[in-house]
């Protein structure tokens, strides 16, 4: 009765003083580190779109800029007319977002040695999961900056996107976002299940998931199939499956062992 009692006290007399909760010590830890890595990854490839335009311009070599949201290549081209590079800008944000299921995956992988150094499993949770919000804003940032660098302005970039209307800009940006939080909340998810138990049950269990069930749906349950991929087209699919992500996520960190 009274070891609860005392650290009931302790934790309410540390924050009568000012220190923040540990959970938000964690996020901004993981945060600065995600947002460096990231930052550094727009960078080098920045670099490498820069300097490979101004090698095409010195070699002479004709220069294409892909302006589909879709396309997203740097490909070197040689034919009987010359050498053509063919790069697209769009691949800022596309490796920003590689960088952030990266970064995600590997911070996710620590969480051992948070929980053995003092933190609770509810804390790092809670920690991680701001850490990918933060992230999610830095891709989709990234995104927005190269539609409206390669537009030359917001209604260029409408029409990169094709989108006629207000409406058809706002489902394509909740599309976005539920697309990238479900990325990195489901590797999230992965990587503490081979943390939670022996990586022969996480295969298992991935197997089940996108291999057995799948072929299950398809060739005996045609209608099931039917239905999960006309919901899979609608507007919130993206985010659904992210909350179902970050649940099974939040599940699984509760339940992780120190070794």
């Amino acid at each position: 009765m009274t070891a609860p009692a005392m650290k009931s006290t302790t934790t309410s007399s540390a924050r009568r003083d000012g220190h923040p909760a540990q959970w938000a010590v964690l996020a901004r830890l993981l945060s600065a580190e995600a947002l460096r890595s990231l930052l550094i990854t727009a960078g080098v490839m920045l670099v490498v779109l820069v300097v490979g335009s101004l090698i095409a311009r010195w070699r002479g070599w004709r220069l294409v800029s892909m302006t589909e949201p879709s396309l997203v290549t740097i490909e070197v081209v040689a034919d009987a007319d010359g050498v053509t590079l063919i790069a697209s800008l769009f691949m800022l944000p596309a490796a920003v977002g590689i960088a952030a299921l990266v970064m995600a995956i590997v911070l996710a992988a620590r969480t051992r040695v948070y929980v053995a150094t003092g933190a609770t499993r509810r804390n790092v949770a809670l920690g991680h999961l701001l850490t990918v919000l933060v992230m999610t804003a830095c891709v989709l940032l990234a995104a927005v900056v190269v539609l409206l660098v390669v537009g030359r302005g917001p209604e260029g970039a409408r029409e990169l996107l094709q989108a006629g209307s207000a409406r058809d800009v706002a489902l394509l940006s909740v599309r976005g976002l539920g697309a990238v939080v479900l990325a990195l909340t489901a590797g999230s998810a992965i990587t503490v299940l081979f943390l939670r138990w022996p990586w022969w049950v996480g295969v298992g269990i991935l197997t089940l998931l996108f291999v057995v069930l799948p072929l299950v749906t398809r060739f005996l349950l045609p209608e099931v199939a039917e239905a999960v991929t006309a919901a899979s087209a609608r507007w919130g699919w993206g985010l659904a499956g992210a909350v179902v992500a970050a649940g099974v996520y939040w599940w699984l960190m509760r339940r992780v062992p120190v070794r």
